[in-house]
């Protein structure tokens, strides 16, 4: 997956200041210290993977425990289902 969600203070469409969850690419939130992030679909618990050096795989991440009901996992199973350790 190329995005997901990071919780951390950011600035709301209303101009307010809101801790939440907020969808960014995955080369962002490499830049960010200790993120807690999950997956912006199944809201499961992701891990993010650098690029591979040799240009073979770009930046992505990874759901931690494997969720075939997420159509942003590689196993996905063709049924839409949420995490069953979901983040809040």
């Amino acid at each position: 997956m190329e995005v997901v969600d990071v919780k951390r203070h950011y600035t709301a469409t209303d101009g307010n200041r809101v801790y939440g969850w907020e969808v960014v690419a995955v080369l962002e939130a490499l830049k960010l210290a200790e993120p807690q992030l999950r997956c912006s679909e199944c809201y499961g618990a992701v891990r993010l993977h650098r690029a591979a050096e040799d240009g073979s795989l770009p930046a992505h991440a990874e759901h931690r425990k494997r969720n075939p009901g997420c159509s942003l996992d590689d196993r996905f199973s063709g049924t839409k289902r949420m995490a069953d350790a979901q983040l809040q």
